[in-house]
């Protein structure tokens, strides 16, 4: 198999297709590449049946994946992860009425039966109607703020998400916005414009584009609309906009870390961006007007509510709104659907000026250790917080800018009842700190030992932390663009023969002859069997597994010997045979071994050892088999003939003859 895959990396061209390179050598490119990230119908395409197997299988976006795509990659596991949420965007129903099933009348059948895989609406579902074991994950990392993920906490997972708390508060930088435009929208019977689109929305996000490009051009951005059609308007204007504008046609160009992207509402699963702004899109026949018609186009749909979970959890430091009408006109009352009502909420929650929820828990504070230091920084002109954040993200003491109360300048931490109670040492000291962090958060870590003996140097230090988080411009935070356009990459050199490496040279360990110096004055046949039996268990053990000929001459060498005769060769039977049957040999045809040896049978180089050792009556097939068997693992599958000569040549042979190719082909038969 690594031959025929050096075969197809050396070509320049007319390469074989991946199904018949994996069909051909699956085993060899899995050891190359032990993980694959396919989506289902690439591993129908590529992976032929049988061709690979996998120890595990991770289905992420499982919401969005069917049974029936998912189940051949399942069939080539062992073990599967299946990663979702019920809450976001189920699988397109696009080809539901081209693949319809027969349905069946539940009233003229008595069969009690399960529901099939393919009634499921996606894996997920499957899973948890079959009774997998789940799992939530309650951490959340995406949002920097917690105003991102407020709604969809409230709205659709109980308040279970653990939201680390944010060091800003009312900053129209950071969190869930809403800005209210003068828009008009056009449709088939009312309106101007191209039906189905808000031009002057989308000429108000082209502007806040190109703004954004001149002030935060290291935080990436992404735009999504409630429909294709106002999605391919703002494409348009964008199109326009930066044939004027230098400065946002660079930063539309692809090339950095994460670019630019404008979607739809159904193609936004599975991406994130430090900013995102919205266009609802949908609004009044007139500037200014009051909102007529309750449709929101897929948000009406059923389970419409889930394409707005998804939609406003894809921002990472800030998502901004922009609407053509006031939050109260939607009317309620109009609608049946769970989707304009989750609409509503996120709209007036994004209006109402609150950029989360309120930080400060109302808690005491865990030990008079932390009541003494909240006193020691007042005093310092800093006023702080106690517990501030929710249950696991719980910041013993958040220090808010002494001019600018509404961001919180320093988190301080002392190894309190919050410290003592965490589960392990990493979430304690590194977890906590690494998440809180990277949301903008700067720390001080107070220990009550130094806190206790070491009082003043302990407070000065406290106070040049205060003064420097003071004079600190903003949260640390960075997007995912600070490193800016990236470097081109190099086209890849078309691979000829000589650059190819070198395949990898088997190598055995060389075959050591033992050596044992009987010092006695007799005959080897007249010496005494404890003697021979401890001879031969010795022989064995340095050599084995070794032929019972090979045995008779260590012994006669052991005594001086160069010629083995009929004596020797019957003594050493007799003693060999006395180890066997007390159990401190094994004998397998000819060949002996100790219980070690026949569990991890040893292969040696031959090449150096001479006669008789080089000899094919004098391979063990189990030194065969295990050589043969390491081939097969460097070099995959391959043909008879090829194995024969690769096992040789590993076992130190330059020619392979019929007496040694039968020997080894005949142990190899044995091999399976």
């Amino acid at each position: 198999q690594m031959g025929f895959l050096r075969g197809e990396m050396a070509k320049k061209r007319r390469h074989r297709p991946i199904r018949q390179i994996m069909r051909a050598a699956g085993p060899m490119v899995q050891r190359i590449k032990p993980v694959l990230l396919m989506s289902p119908i690439s591993i129908a395409q590529y992976l032929p049946p049988g061709a690979a197997s996998f120890d595990l299988l991770v289905i992420d976006e499982a919401s969005q994946v069917r049974p029936e795509e998912a189940l051949g990659a399942i069939a080539r596991c062992k073990q599967i992860v299946v990663v979702g949420d019920q809450k976001q965007l189920p699988p397109t129903s696009f080809f539901d009425r081209l693949s319809g099933g027969e349905e069946v009348d539940e009233e003229e059948t008595d069969e009690v039966r399960s529901a099939r895989a393919t009634e499921m609406e996606s894996v997920l579902t499957l899973c948890e109607a079959r009774g997998l074991n789940p799992a939530m994950l309650e951490w959340h990392y995406r949002s920097r703020d917690p105003s991102l993920i407020t709604v969809n906490n409230a709205e659709f997972y109980d308040h279970r998400l653990i939201l680390p708390p944010s060091p800003v508060q009312n900053d129209p930088d950071y969190g869930l916005a809403f800005r209210q435009v003068a828009g008009v929208y056009s449709s088939r019977s009312r309106g101007e414009g191209r039906p189905g689109t808000n031009r002057i929305e989308a000429e108000e996000i082209a502007r806040e584009i190109a703004e954004h490009a001149r002030t935060r051009s290291d935080m990436s951005l992404g735009v999504v609309a409630f429909s294709k059609a106002q999605s391919d308007m703002i494409t348009e204007v964008l199109e326009l906009a930066r044939r004027q504008d230098e400065i946002l046609d660079a930063f539309l160009r692809e090339g950095r870390s994460e670019d630019v992207f404008v979607k739809n509402i159904e193609n936004v699963q599975g991406d994130e961006r430090d900013v995102i702004l919205v266009s609802v899109g949908y609004g009044p026949s007139e500037p200014g007007g009051r909102l007529t018609s309750m449709s929101f186009g897929p948000i009406n749909g059923e389970g419409g509510e889930r394409r707005l979970n998804v939609l406003f959890s894809r921002a990472r430091t800030r998502c901004l709104v922009f609407c053509s009408f006031d939050p109260g006109d939607i009317d309620l009352s109009r609608v049946s659907r769970d989707g304009p009502r989750v609409l509503k909420g996120f709209l007036e929650f994004a209006r109402s000026g609150q950029m989360a929820q309120p930080e400060v828990t109302g808690e005491l504070p865990d030990s008079p250790f932390e009541s003494d230091v909240a006193d020691v920084i007042r005093r310092l002109g800093y006023p702080c917080d106690y517990q501030v954040g929710s249950a696991g993200f719980k910041i013993d003491l958040g220090v808010r800018h002494p001019d600018r109360l509404g961001r919180y300048i320093l988190a301080v931490e002392c190894d309190g009842a919050t410290y003592h109670s965490a589960l392990w040492a990493r979430e304690r000291d590194r977890l906590r700190q690494d998440v809180l962090e990277g949301l903008g958060w700067r720390f001080h870590r107070i220990w009550s030992t130094d806190w206790f003996h070491r009082r003043a140097n302990e407070i000065d230090r406290l106070r040049d932390a205060l003064d420097a988080a003071r004079d600190a411009e903003g949260p640390a935070l960075t997007g995912a663009n600070h490193d800016g356009v990236l470097p081109p990459e190099q086209p890849m050199r078309e691979l000829s023969g000589p650059e190819l490496p070198p395949p990898p040279e088997l190598r055995a360990p060389p075959y050591v002859a033992s050596s044992f110096t009987v010092s006695v004055g007799f005959e080897p046949h007249e010496a005494p069997s404890d003697l021979l039996f401890d001879l031969v268990i010795r022989i064995v053990e340095a050599e084995g597994p070794i032929h019972r000929d090979l045995i008779a001459r260590r012994v006669g060498a052991a005594f001086g010997k160069s010629r083995t005769g009929g004596r020797i060769r019957a003594v050493s039977d007799v003693a060999l045979d006395r180890a066997v049957a007390q159990g401190r040999l094994l004998l397998k045809g000819e060949f002996a071994m100790t219980e070690a040896q026949h569990a991890d049978p040893p292969f040696r180089d031959r090449s150096e050892a001479g006669t008789p050792v080089s000899q094919a009556g004098f391979l063990p097939p189990l030194e065969i088999r295990a050589a043969a068997a390491r081939v097969l693992a460097e070099s995959g599958d391959t043909s008879r003939e090829e194995l024969v000569v690769a096992t040789a040549r590993l076992l130190g042979f330059a020619r392979v003859g019929a007496d040694l190719r039968e020997v080894i082909d005949v142990a190899l038969m044995e091999m399976g």
